[in-house]
């Protein structure tokens, strides 16, 4: 199957393409540009063989939805890059390729419910849903919402007749998304000497159960998962062995006919934490063992020297720097051909040189240009044990006025502001951010809150002031709370600083700067030494 319905794909390309002379605001524009490098495309059949052309035109339909989200041409470059990715995966057959058509297909329905486009994106995603991931039962839900929200659209002509008809008929047939079994597809995992992050990947929602057993008569400590609704993939083994750092072994079976049990075999337990997250649905793990003698030494000093961090006995020693976005995630995309991943990793690196400069260690979570899924990263600065974590992002808006530096630390918030910022950078929906803000109820019970804040408010504070130093106009937005995905699980203080506004025509210029990017990086420092400093000061007798 290389490409499945491509005479119509390409037809109504060719059909719905508007020309240079109907462009009039920019959105019009932006839309029509897209068009023609889709055009491109569907000309040339050897770039059809070349994943980065793909890429290339779903980039540009993105940077459509994320400039323009309130105009006329966000519902259509959204399910253009839901068509793409669909397609993309009649010649790359990756099932991740499926899942993002899905998410786009999603968030079109969602944020715009009142474009003629929705209903056309619940069909096409019923349609990825039971004839390419052959899960009848979410396709047949999804074409049961749209029946219910647009009985009177084209696609109700098409479909409900035949929804109505599946629901009527036996589960067997078609199971209905709520009443069959989710599936365990994958199990994930990243274990270190007295951490463990274990995620369980599935494809619908369940209930899960959590106990932990303490080591007896030769056999080990472990924890157990109970999940329900559940099956087992037929494809996942029985028995994963790690044998690397606290997790020595995942063990899986169908405990009961609707429940599947996920066993950890542990080292040692001192305590656990299990929390679901969807889009995509998963369950995750959190595992903290004994801990051993301590983190590796520091380097020396060179030439006998002593650096700050050691002359003050600090106890905030290594800080993980996690560069946001990457690989085929560019993050937001921005005015001069700017992309967040390339600016986060490059303020990231200068982040490492001003602290090891100050004698701290830094770790970078990725050093290249990688994808790195949110869920992993929190994990990374776990398993090496860091005293801080760091994460580096660049803002973007609807309106190219908007302009500023914040930073954040992982709460609950009301603010709609902090909530879009969150979404964003999640790149989940605002019902997920909702089922997210549910989850941090139970996990920041064991979260240094207040730790957190202090760091970002040192660091909002320092690198405001060094910016101010050399730029004019460094609008300070402050400290703000949000529930950031790639913060949650971090055992230690951490904070997500948004350094500038890539859509904002005087910051896109500044982060086009060297010596900008060196300022930023120098402030964050700055603020990383303030706290460092105030914590050794509080820890004093």
């Amino acid at each position: 199957m290389r490409v499945f319905f491509t005479v119509f794909f390409w037809v109504a390309l060719i059909l719905g393409a508007p020309t240079s002379s109907q462009a009039r605001t920019p959105s019009q524009k932006a839309f029509a540009e897209a068009k023609r490098e889709l055009a491109r495309l569907a000309a040339s059949p050897k770039r059809q063989r070349y994943r980065r052309y793909w890429v290339r035109v779903i980039n540009r339909f993105r940077r459509v939805y994320l400039r323009y989200p309130e105009s006329p041409e966000a519902p259509k470059a959204l399910i253009w890059t839901a068509r793409l990715y669909r397609n993309l995966y009649g010649y790359s057959h990756r099932v991740s390729d499926l899942k993002e058509a899905l998410r786009r297909y999603r968030l079109l329905w969602e944020h715009y419910p009142r474009s003629p486009l929705a209903d056309d994106a619940l069909a096409e995603a019923a349609g990825v849903l039971r004839d390419l991931l052959k899960e009848p039962g979410q396709a047949q839900r999804l074409l049961e919402i749209l029946c219910q929200r647009y009985p009177h659209g084209d696609q109700a002509r098409k479909f409900c007749g035949l929804a109505v008809s599946r629901k009527r008929a036996s589960k067997e047939v078609a199971p209905s998304r709520t009443s069959g079994p989710a599936l365990v597809k994958n199990i994930r995992h990243w274990s270190g000497e007295d951490y463990s992050r274990v995620v369980v990947d599935l494809n619908g929602q369940v209930r899960f159960q959590d106990h932990a057993l303490k080591a007896h008569a030769g056999r080990p400590p472990r924890v157990y998962v109970d999940l329900t609704p559940a099956r087992l993939s037929p494809y996942l083994k029985p028995e994963i062995p790690i044998r690397d750092g606290l997790l020595t072994r995942v063990r899986l079976g169908q405990y009961r006919p609707d429940t599947v049990r996920v066993v950890l075999d542990l080292k040692s337990l001192t305590s656990y934490r299990t929390f679901f997250l969807t889009q995509p649905p998963r369950v995750v793990i959190d595992l903290l063992g004994e801990a051993p003698a301590g983190p590796s030494p520091l380097k020396p000093p060179p030439q006998g020297r002593y650096s700050l961090a050691q002359q003050l006995g600090l106890s905030i020693r290594r800080v993980v720097i996690d560069p946001g976005h990457g690989g085929h995630d560019p993050g937001a995309l921005g005015l001069y051909r700017l992309r967040e991943k390339d600016i986060t990793l490059k303020v990231s690196r200068y982040l490492a040189e001003e602290l090891e400069k100050r004698g701290f260690e830094t770790l970078l979570t990725r050093t290249r240009d990688i994808f790195l899924p949110l869920i992993k990263r929190p994990a990374i600065a776990n398993l090496k044990r860091a005293d801080l974590f760091v994460s580096i992002h660049v803002n973007a808006a609807p309106n190219r006025r908007s302009r500023g530096i914040e930073t954040y630390y992982l709460s609950f918030t009301t603010d709609p502001e902090a909530m879009r910022v969150a979404a964003l950078e999640n790149a989940i929906s605002n019902q997920s951010l909702s089922d997210l803000q549910n989850i941090l109820k139970k996990i920041l019970r064991n979260t240094k809150l207040e730790e957190s804040r202090r760091l970002a408010q040192l660091v909002q504070e320092n690198l405001v002031r060094e910016l101010r130093r050399r730029w004019k106009g460094v609008k300070d937005l402050g400290v703000k709370r949000a529930p950031f995905l790639v913060l949650v699980g971090a055992r230690m203080p951490a904070v997500l600083v948004e350094i500038s506004f890539i859509t904002n025509p005087v910051e896109a210029r500044r982060l086009r700067d060297e010596g900008y990017l060196r300022d930023i990086a120098r402030g964050i420092a700055q603020g990383i030494v303030a706290y460092a400093r105030e914590i050794q000061v509080a820890r004093k007798p």
